[in-house]
Parts: C-alpha cells; sequence; structure tokens
C-alpha cells in the first residue's frame, strides 16, 4: 500500500534523481537547450517505429503478467485490457517512483481491489511475472559484461548469447519444478522476512501440467520473455538511429543487459541519473562521446513516457466513447 514513508521516500529519491542529472549535464558541459533540440531533431520514421515497439513491448508485459495470474486464478480470469491498462499505469508511476513502490505497487493494488486474487496469490503472481522480466537480461549479462570490456570477440559474444538462450530451455525443460518451486520458497521467505513474522502464509500452488508448474507453461513463459527483450534492443537500436547518434549497433545491443540489470539496485524512479551514468561509462569504452551517450539515455527515457502516455490517453478516449454511448442508449 502507498503509505507516508513510501511517499517521502519517493519524493526524495525523484529530488536525488533529478539531482544526478544536472551532474550529469554539468559533467559532460551538455546544455538542456542542446538536448531539448535534439528530440525535435530525431527522424520521424525511426522515432515512430521505436515508439511503436515500446507500445508491443508493454503489450507483452501485460500478457506475460495476465498468464501468471490466470494460472494462479483460473476462476477469477480478467481481459486482456485489464492487464494492459494497469501495467502501463504501473510503468508510467514507476517514473515518479522507485520500481518496487511503482509497478509491483500498482500491479497489487489491482489485484487487491479487484478482489482477482489473495494477497498470497497476488504477490506470487506480481513477483513471479517480475523474476521474468529480470531473468533474460541475467542470462545474457556475463557474455554482454565480457564483450564490453574487450575480454571476448563479438562472435564470441553471440554465440554465448545464443547458447545461453537455448541451454536454458533444455535446463527449464529438464528441472522445471524443482527451479520454480525453489523460488517460490524464496519469494515466501523474502516476503515473511518483511513482515517480521515467524510463518507466512503460502500461496496453494496447483501442482499439475496445466499450472505455473507446468513445463509447457513455463517454456511459454520464457520465450514469451525472450521475444520481449528482444523487441526491447531493437527498440534501443533504433532510438540511436533516429537521433542521429554516431553509436555502434552492438554497443547499444551488449550495453542494454548491463544497464537494465542495474535496476534492481534503483535507488530513483527508473533509475533516473544513475542509468545515464551508466550508459556514459559504458559506451565511453565504445568511443561514444559523453554528450551523446546522455542524449542517447534521456531519449529512451522520454520516448519510453511518450509510448506510455499514448497507450493510456487511447484507453481514455475508448472509456469516454464507450461512457458516451452507454448514456445514449439509456436516453433512448
Amino acid at each position: 500500500m502507498l503509505t507516508k514513508k513510501n511517499v517521502i521516500s519517493s519524493i526524495l529519491s525523484l529530488a536525488l534523481g533529478f539531482f544526478l542529472v544536472w551532474l550529469i549535464l554539468r559533467f559532460t558541459e551538455v546544455d538542456l537547450e542542446e538536448i531539448v533540440a535534439s528530440f525535435y531533431s530525431l527522424n520521424p520514421l525511426y522515432a515512430g517505429l521505436a515508439i511503436t515497439l515500446l507500445i508491443v513491448h508493454t503489450f507483452l508485459t501485460s500478457y506475460k503478467w495476465g498468464l501468471v495470474t490466470h494460472k494462479l486464478t483460473p476462476d477469477n480470469q480478467q481481459s486482456a485490457k485489464f492487464y494492459l491498462f494497469y501495467t502501463t499505469l504501473g510503468s508510467l508511476t514507476m517514473q515518479f517512483m522507485p520500481q518496487y513502490v511503482g509497478m509491483v505497487m500498482v500491479q497489487n493494488l489491482a489485484l487487491r481491489v479487484h478482489k482477482i486474487s489473495s494477497l498470497s496469490k497476488g504477490f506470487l503472481s506480481v513477483i513471479y511475472d517480475q523474476f521474468f522480466n529480470f531473468l533474460i537480461p541475467l542470462l545474457l549479462f556475463p557474455a554482454a559484461a565480457l564483450y564490453v570490456f574487450s575480454y571476448i570477440s563479438l562472435s564470441v559474444a553471440v554465440f554465448i548469447w545464443i547458447a545461453t538462450i537455448i541451454l536454458t530451455h533444455f535446463i527449464i525443460n529438464k528441472w522445471h519444478r524443482r527451479l520454480i518451486l525453489s523460488l517460490i520458497k524464496t519469494l515466501t521467505w523474502v516476503k515473511q522476512l518483511k513482515a517480521g513474522k515467524n510463518k507466512a502464509a503460502q500461496a496453494e500452488i496447483a501442482t499439475g501440467n496445466d499450472s505455473i508448474l507446468g513445463k509447457q507453461f513455463t517454456l511459454y513463459l520464457y520465450w514469451v520473455s525472450v521475444v520481449r527483450y528482444v523487441v526491447w534492443i531493437v527498440r534501443g537500436v533504433l532510438i540511436a538511429i533516429a537521433g542521429g547518434l554516431k553509436i555502434k549497433l552492438w554497443a547499444v545491443v551488449f550495453v542494454t543487459p548491463i544497464v537494465q540489470l542495474a535496476m534492481l539496485l534503483s535507488f530513483t524512479p527508473a533509475n533516473l541519473g544513475l542509468m545515464e551514468f551508466s550508459w556514459i561509462g559504458l559506451l565511453g569504452l565504445f568511443d561514444v562521446s559523453g554528450a551523446s551517450a546522455v542524449e542517447f539515455s534521456l531519449m529512451q527515457r522520454f520516448l519510453y513516457i511518450v509510448a506510455v502516455v499514448i497507450i493510456l490517453a487511447v484507453f481514455a478516449v475508448v472509456s469516454f466513447v464507450e461512457r458516451f454511448a452507454l448514456f445514449t442508449s439509456k436516453q433512448n
């Protein structure tokens, strides 16, 4: 729930994020007017494609969350529109609050307010979904770090990535039940530790093939996560092209999982400031100037907010049309 403590910490973290961005602009000697001008000079075609992929990414994120929740609460299923709306709302909230307070709180609150699941199952569905959000960058991180720091060649890094993705498929195929049960126990322990209780209520998890412990479902969820991540990487490449920035394609591809994993230790909303510092440092290894790295990272943030606002605006228009049509039908 949104408590006074959460509000205060969110305000302080947002202030810290803006302070870090100010430091970055001072450090790189980039004028704010230059940043604004770079937004106006974005190539409309590639910027439009990037926004489209961001919307697709949001659809995939909501779809994945819906899959998990439906498996846990098969008797209380909701439409895809429900999950898309709250995923988008959580994405917007996350821009102004730390990720746990933003996205996780919105998802949890949505399930509780609409009485879709119990507290324990709601917690499990949200955290289990978030786990898969970070699984792919976690798998890709070792090869990405080795390539970025020039320990391995590009061809070796690409081979390791492909091999890791395929090998993980077979690992899930053989040990999926044991892995997921370990994950559930860990999540339950974390919840128990946070609540300061000796015992925490555990969600009753079905153990059949048609549950979150089922092999086919786990593999399907895994590959949805892989596709979702590929969409995210392509979006980054398109943003670099749209901004006309001299950043190598492979630099964007291999730096992305390293920066994304930093979100796990996010102290500011959507890693504001810290993400920009990460891009500057890591892209600097590819001879990218600090100014270009700052522009690229801020473009990512700006276009992400644009995509989220577009989705919420469409929801607002559709809701207005539906209510107007209902009002008209009642009048008749």
